[in-house]
C-alpha cells in the first residue's frame, strides 16, 4: 500500500473503509467482476454509496479505495490488464481491471519486468506536457517529477534491503515515508529527466544483482518493520508491485490533467 495513503489509513473513516475492503468474503466478488472485465473496485460501489456518502465528495478516499482493492488484488497475484476501466455509477468513475485468474510469473520473468519499468517510466513521462510535470493531481498525489524522483530512491532504498537479506541472518526491513521523503529532499525543484536517467543506471545495477540470487539467496528472510518475515523473493516481487503501482498512478495522472487542460490544451499548469 502506498505511503501517501498512511496517514488517511489511520483516520476512522479511513479505518472503516479498510474493514469493508479488506473483508476476505470481498475477494469473490472483486474475483468475478475480473472475469468479466469489469474493474474490481464496481463491487465496492454501492456499499460506499449507501454507506459512506462523504467518500464522493473526498478524492482522498476514493484514491484509498481503489488503491486497497488493487492491493488485494495483486496480493492474490491478479495482473492488471486495463488501467482505466469504466464504471456507471455516482461515486467511482474509473478504476483498474485485473486479470481473470491469479498469475504467478517465474523469477526470471520478474526481473525481465522490473528491467522494464525505465522505458515504461519514460512513454508515461512523455504523456504529459513539460509544463505540467509539477502539478499534483486532487487527493493525496505525487506530480509526474515526484513519481520519478521517488522511484529513483525507492531504487536504493531496495538495494539495500536485497543487500542486508543477503548478507545478514534476519535483518530489520524498515517501511518508507515516500510523502516525508519527497518533501524532505524537495523532489518538485528537482529535474525529472535526470531523475530518470539516474533511475535507468539503478534500476540496469539492480536487475544485474538479482540475475545472480540462486534459490538459497531468496529463501532468506529479513523482518519487516520488525513483525513479518518475508523471503528475498517476496521483498523483490515487492518491488515489481511498487513499480505497477506507480505506473497506475500515472496513468490517473496523465488523464486527469488531460481532463483539465481541455480539447484545446488549455489549463493553468501551476503546481
Amino acid at each position: 500500500m502506498h505511503s501517501r495513503f498512511d496517514q488517511f489509513r489511520a483516520t476512522p473513516l479511513g479505518q472503516q473503509l479498510e474493514a469493508l475492503i479488506d473483508d476476505p468474503a470481498r475477494y469473490p466478488e472483486y474475483a468475478a467482476l475480473s472475469r468479466v472485465g469489469v474493474a474490481a473496485v464496481a463491487a465496492i460501489a454501492d456499499d460506499i454509496q449507501e454507506r459512506f456518502p462523504e467518500v464522493a465528495h473526498d478524492t482522498t478516499a476514493r484514491q484509498f479505495c481503489g488503491a486497497l482493492v488493487a492491493d488485494r488484488m495483486r496480493r492474490h497475484g491478479h495482473e492488471v490488464v486495463q488501467a482505466r476501466g469504466r464504471i456507471g455509477g455516482a461515486v467511482f468513475s474509473y478504476g483498474a481491471v485485473f486479470s481473470a485468474r491469479p498469475v504467478v510469473l517465474p523469477f526470471a520473468e520478474v526481473i525481465a519486468s522490473l528491467a522494464r519499468m525505465p522505458e515504461a517510466l519514460a512513454a508515461r513521462m512523455a504523456a504529459i506536457d513539460p509544463a505540467w510535470r509539477c502539478r499534483r493531481p486532487a487527493g493525496s498525489g505525487f506530480s509526474m517529477t515526484e513519481h520519478v524522483c521517488h522511484l529513483r530512491d525507492l531504487d536504493s532504498v531496495f538495494a539495500q534491503r536485497i543487500d542486508a537479506i543477503r548478507t545478514a541472518p534476519l535483518p530489520v526491513i524498515a517501511s518508507v515515508d515516500g510523502t516525508a521523503l519527497a518533501a524532505e529532499r524537495a523532489y518538485q525543484e528537482q529535474n525529472p529527466e535526470l531523475a530518470l536517467a539516474a533511475f535507468r543506471r539503478g534500476r540496469q545495477r539492480l536487475c544485474a544483482t538479482l540475475r545472480q540470487l540462486d534459490a538459497a539467496a531468496l529463501a532468506r528472510c529479513g523482518l519487516r518493520d520488525g513483525l513479518h518475515r518475508m523471503t528475498l523473493d517476496q521483498i523483490v516481487r515487492e518491488l515489481l508491485d511498487h513499480d505497477r503501482t506507480h505506473c497506475l498512478e500515472l496513468e490517473e495522472l496523465a488523464a486527469e490533467l488531460a481532463q483539465e487542460a481541455g480539447p484545446a490544451g488549455a489549463g493553468n499548469p501551476a503546481a
